[in-house]
C-alpha cells in the first residue's frame, strides 16, 4: 500500500519513476516493484522518497492507513502478505490491473475526504 501511495504522489507531482528511483538510490526496475507491492520498502527508502516528494514519511504512512481503512470499509480484502512465486495471485495480471485501478480510485477518494 505504501508503494502505491508513493506512486500516486509521484504521478501527481509529475516526477518520473526513474528520477524518484535515483533519488532513493535504487534502479528503476527495483523501484517499479516497490510501487507495485512486489518488493518491500526500507525505512531509509521511505525517508528519501518522501523528501523527494516534498512530504514526510508520516504523511505517506497516514495516506496508506487511510486507504487501507477505506478499502476495508468497502469490503476489499487487504493482505500484507506478498504473493508467493507461482501462486494464482502472482500470475493473475488482469486482477492486478483491476486492483491497481481500484486502489488509485480509493487513494483519490481518501485524499479528498481528508
Amino acid at each position: 500500500m505504501v508503494g502505491a501511495v508513493i506512486g500516486k504522489l509521484r504521478s501527481e507531482r509529475a516526477i518520473g519513476q526513474g528520477d524518484l528511483a535515483a533519488a532513493v538510490g535504487v534502479g528503476q526496475p527495483a523501484w517499479s516493484r516497490i510501487e507495485k507491492g512486489g518488493s518491500a520498502l526500507t525505512v531509509d527508502q521511505l525517508a528519501r522518497a518522501a523528501a523527494a516528494l516534498n512530504c514526510s514519511p508520516s504523511d505517506v504512512l497516514q495516506m496508506a492507513d487511510k486507504t487501507v481503512l477505506e478499502m476495508k470499509s468497502q469490503n476489499f480484502q487487504v493482505s500484507y502478505d506478498k504473493p508467493k512465486r507461482g501462486s494464482p495471485e502472482k500470475d493473475n495480471t488482469g486482477l492486478l490491473l483491476l486492483g491497481g485501478a481500484a486502489l488509485a480510485a480509493l487513494i483519490i477518494a481518501a485524499n479528498k475526504n481528508s
